[in-house]
């Protein structure tokens, strides 16, 4: 089976969720002998996203992104002799089908705000071009949860019958076995045990803010907060709210590179996700994953993806939070407990599965095409 993939995605050089997704099934794909993968895209790919993949990598310079899209894109499909086309971010098909279409919609959120997301025409015209694309030319849809699948279905991205629920997966490094690089990592950002971590962003509907308010309001002794994130959207606005407040000094705002991370979830007291809405949520797999007892929203796809791995909260109240925080702190049994149901847990997602899953929908797909 010969599959083409854009590879818009892998130009950024950094590793957040859409291209770790892309990277964990194209080294699946990879494994398969009967597999043959190519990527299309309008620029040098970053050479560490594709690093060990067996691919065939299609690259067109310069031009606009919807010429090289509706354009250029079919003819190198077509050229390619690929058998099916996916897109894993979200979107990217071309409304030409040179072959069968998959497209991987990660999450409803920006289907509920678009208005207030994208303020300006230009944008708006951008998105309901891959809305109606993803609707009228897709022949599956993938999506991350159950959640978001039923959210997609109700806003009609496609009909249900097209759109498919495969859970993800931690990558392999997500494991609870010490490394002896570990203390490394804790002294280059000057870290001491114990800590309770978050790792994800500063956006609004990630409740980082409201994360931050709660372990002030907590007040636990000896025990500081660890925020891994890059310096984005919010960062400011959190540090303006937070920074007179007399225990801020607890709390370590830091940016710790991909490799560094599981190492930080290793020695962590817990993990807080305390996100607003989730369509699927990484980092909660990739704490169950490492052995880090979790603290987690009640919201959206995350009990659906936590199950009994994790005590849950209400995110926006940060009384009810605080106390959960002071009680996970104190009681090592409840820790310990929550370690091993997240642990296992965890079995029930991996790469290897997504693959397999993945691969079935491509047959159904073919299989009707044909």
């Amino acid at each position: 089976m010969s599959i083409g993939f854009n590879a818009q995605i892998l130009l950024d050089p950094g590793f957040r969720g859409l291209t770790r997704y892309t990277r964990g099934l194209l080294s699946e794909f990879c494994k398969r002998p009967d597999f043959e993968v190519h990527l299309f895209s309008r620029g040098a790919l970053v050479e560490s996203h594709i690093e060990g993949l067996r691919v065939k990598v299609h690259v067109t310079e310069g031009g606009r992104e919807t010429s090289w899209l509706e354009c250029q894109l079919p003819r190198e499909m077509a050229a390619a002799g690929v058998d099916l086309f996916h897109a894993p971010a979200d979107n990217g098909l071309p409304w030409v089908r040179p072959c069968p279409l998959v497209v991987t919609v990660h999450a409803s959120y920006a289907r509920r705000h678009w208005r207030r997301l994208l303020p300006r025409l230009k944008q708006q015209a951008a998105y309901w071009r891959d809305e109606w694309t993803n609707r009228f030319r897709a022949a599956a849809v993938l999506t991350p949860s159950d959640t978001t699948r039923a959210e997609l279905i109700e806003l009609g991205i496609a009909p249900a019958k097209r759109i498919h629920r495969i859970y993800l997966a931690a990558a392999e490094e997500f494991r609870p076995d010490p490394h002896p690089e570990d203390p490394l990592v804790l002294a280059r950002y000057e870290l001491e045990k114990p800590y309770i971590l978050y790792v994800g962003g500063y956006d609004p509907r990630k409740n980082t803010a409201g994360l931050v308010g709660a372990f002030l309001e907590a007040n636990v002794s000896g025990v500081s907060l660890v925020i891994v994130a890059e310096k984005l959207r919010g960062f400011t606005a959190l540090i303006e709210r937070f920074s007179q407040h007399s225990r801020f000094k607890s709390v370590r705002l830091i940016e710790a590179s991909t490799r560094e991370v599981p190492a930080l979830y290793r020695n962590a007291l817990f993990f807080a996700n305390l996100s607003l809405w989730e369509s699927f949520s990484f980092q909660v797999v990739e704490a169950m994953a490492s052995g880090t007892p979790l603290l987690c929203s009640n919201r959206k796809a995350l009990p659906e993806i936590a199950g009994d791995g994790a005590m849950y909260v209400d995110p926006e109240d940060p009384t009810a939070v605080a106390k959960a925080m002071r009680l996970l702190a104190a009681d090592s049994q409840l820790r310990d407990d929550l370690r091993g149901r997240g642990l296992e847990r965890s079995r029930l997602f991996s790469w290897k599965r997504v693959g397999e899953e993945t691969f079935s929908v491509y047959e159904e797909v073919l299989r009707r095409n044909s």
